[in-house]
């Protein structure tokens, strides 16, 4: 058995890096997070990684997409996780590790790609709110979606009420998409999901009750 190489990329405080190698022992073995990369010298998920014994490459701005560059020819990883990286990343690099990155991002997508969901869910009083996590291509946020957590929004939910209930689908998610691509029941091709070598042409929906998490 090879164990997949995954390296992971973020910009703040590193919930869900914390969430993934907590949970890490589930994979079996099968993928291993050996290194990360971040853009922020002061971002919390810092000292998780080095807790973890994770090596954590620091970029400065003036030279991160160059200095990323190097970051994944030196790592060679069969997954990147983008977990709260706050930068848009390059063209040419998606498209030297397409269907290898898998992003997190905090709505039901094709809602509210980019940011300022939260205020976007609550000023147009949606029923329900989630987390989408999808294969990253040239798009903004608009990569084939292989998992969202969707949960009823109740009334008079604030935005960091509805904020901290996203944080809590995305730590229940994220690991189960993690564990599909150690298992390799899912991937891509030709920007359709494959799960379990049979075509998804909607996405798979977990629908969470706010009472479990």
């Amino acid at each position: 058995m090879l164990t997949k190489k995954c390296v992971l990329l973020f910009s703040g405080k590193g919930s869900n890096i914390k969430n993934l190698i907590d949970k890490q022992a589930s994979l079996n073995g099968k993928l291993e997070y050996i290194a990360a990369f971040t853009n922020n010298p002061t971002a919390k998920g810092i000292d998780i990684c080095s807790d973890n014994d994770i090596e954590v490459t620091i970029s400065d701005q003036e030279e991160l997409n160059s200095n990323l560059i190097n970051f994944l020819s030196k790592y060679k990883p069969d997954l990147i996780i983008l977990a709260g990286y706050m930068k848009i990343l390059p063209d040419d690099i998606v498209n030297k590790y397409v269907d290898k990155i898998i992003n997190i991002h905090p709505s039901l997508l094709p809602k509210y790609p980019g940011l300022n969901t939260y205020e976007k869910v609550l000023k147009n009083n949606d029923l329900y709110h989630g987390v989408t996590i999808h294969y990253v291509n040239t798009t903004l946020d608009g990569g084939p979606i292989i998992l969202q957590g969707k949960f009823k929004i109740r009334k008079k939910l604030s935005i960091k009420e509805l904020e901290d209930l996203t944080h809590k689908v995305e730590h229940k998610i994220y690991p189960i998409v993690v564990k599909w691509i150690a298992d390799d029941l899912i991937s891509v091709k030709d920007n359709i999901i494959q799960f379990n070598d049979k075509t998804i042409y909607s996405p798979i929906t977990y629908l969470v009750d706010e009472m479990s998490i």
